[in-house]
């Protein structure tokens, strides 16, 4: 046995003790991030107290302000500069996205120099763009899905690959093994994300989200759920369909394609019509 299968081994020895026991050395939820979330969930909360609580974090302020003023939210030439205008234009549900969004990111973090933090900033990047394209497939096709909590879900999506990398750093063995690596990531992050994502207190359709995201084989004569639309996300994130709209022409058979009650020419349409809402987003919620 080399000492990348003897890493490898320990590691996912590990693992599978914290994820039988949900024990997770897991890093808090930043304050402001879940001061944020909290008062969301509150029906009694006021713009002007959730403002005071987003002032709290001059960052999340900033993306804040940039959402509201993105292609995708914007209403007319006047531009936001305060936090309440910004909350009321934007909502109360995209105010915790922007807060998750930024959690993820103080949360999960390689050190200066580190060989994974190319990998974290790669998985980052990618649930940016499933979320932003979540948002816009949930928005334009006006299912049972709301567009907001499909953005929520495309962001967590890969919460538990971000759990496994900063884990990895304990095992420097695994760093050079690329495949070894995606193996590990494959077999374990959507059950190590479901298990973050509960423990966080997000609700049973974000945690089946982010555990079926890229289980492909669902009844296509259901309805569409939320996992449909993370799972679509997921998989034209990995195209590059704005440069060349065919290389989604593999996913025509995709069941949840059907669920969603779309076809491949609609899809692309949706999608076209949509690329400038995607890219704002994408560059609003990359900060």
């Amino acid at each position: 046995m080399t000492d990348q299968d003897k890493a490898a081994f320990e590691f996912v020895r590990e693992l599978a003790q914290e994820l039988a026991k949900k024990d997770f050395d897991l890093p808090p939820f930043p304050d402001t991030a879940l001061r944020v979330k909290e008062a969301v969930s509150d029906p009694d909360i006021s713009v002007s107290k959730l403002s005071g609580i987003v002032m709290s974090e001059p960052n999340l302020v900033a993306r804040l302000l940039m959402m509201a003023n993105s292609v995708a939210m914007r209403r007319g030439p006047i531009q936001v500069t305060d936090t309440r205008t910004a909350i009321s234009r934007v909502g109360l549900d995209m105010v915790r996205n922007l807060a998750v969004s930024f959690a993820a990111r103080e949360a999960f973090h390689a050190e200066p120099g580190s060989p994974l933090m190319h990998r974290l900033e790669q998985t980052r990047h990618h649930s940016i763009e499933v979320s932003a394209i979540a948002y816009v497939l949930a928005r334009r096709l006006r299912r049972s899905v709301r567009p907001d909590e499909a953005m929520l879900a495309g962001l967590l999506h890969a919460v538990g690959k971000f759990y496994i990398f900063t884990r990895v750093e304990a095992f420097p063995e695994l760093f050079g093994d690329d495949k070894k690596l995606e193996e590990l990531t494959d077999q374990w992050g959507a059950g190590v994300g479901r298990a973050i994502v509960e423990s966080w207190g997000f609700d049973e359709a974000i945690s089946k989200a982010v555990d079926e995201y890229d289980v492909l084989e669902r009844d296509p004569s259901k309805p569409s759920d939320l996992t449909d639309f993370v799972l679509m996300g997921n998989l034209i994130a990995k195209r590059d369909f704005q440069i060349d709209p065919k290389s989604l022409d593999d996913l025509a058979d995709v069941p949840s394609l059907a669920r969603m009650r779309l076809d491949l020419e609609t899809l692309k349409k949706v999608l076209s019509d949509s690329s400038e809402d995607i890219e704002s987003l994408v560059h609003t919620m990359k900060g």
